[in-house]
């Protein structure tokens, strides 16, 4: 069952969040001197508290974090954008990460019914699964390069 998470749940978040930065192909992230508990614990209760949302399942081996943010050009333009879709290895050869995006969208449908946000968009990074999220209504907008 995917739930959203409480602050209860933010110790086991955190975690969640230091094993993704440790997967990610971006070295920077792994350094844990780059790394604030506090400060993510802090965020993770803001998007909890209405800034966004976090999913999570019933027995925390997975997360989607999401957060509404105003667009940087247009600021009238809220978006609903994830940052972070992590699921424990031993479990992603299941079910669980295909029903948190699942979930991450059906939260997103409502908040473009409800008008609270305009646009919603879903990253992909160069190590996540591949899905064919055109055929699920998006369209892509930008391919993301960075240099360390």
């Amino acid at each position: 069952m995917i739930r959203q998470a409480t602050r209860y749940d933010i110790p086991k978040i955190t975690e969640m969040m230091r094993e993704y930065a440790l997967e990610a192909p971006v070295e920077t992230f792994k350094d844990p001197i780059n790394q604030n508990a506090e400060y993510f614990a802090q965020l993770i209760y803001e998007l909890i508290a209405g800034k966004g949302f976090v999913l999570v399942d019933k027995e925390l081996n997975g997360m989607l974090i999401a957060a509404i943010t105003p667009n940087i050009w247009c600021p009238k333009v809220y978006e609903l954008k994830e940052l972070a879709w992590w699921v424990k290895p031993e479990y992603r050869k299941g079910t669980l990460g295909g029903k948190l995006w699942l979930e991450f969208n059906k939260q997103g449908e409502k908040l473009l019914d409800s008008g609270r946000i305009n646009i919603v968009c879903s990253t992909v990074m160069v190590n996540s699964p591949a899905l064919d999220y055109e055929k699920r209504g998006y369209k892509k907008l930008e391919t993301t390069y960075f240099k360390e």
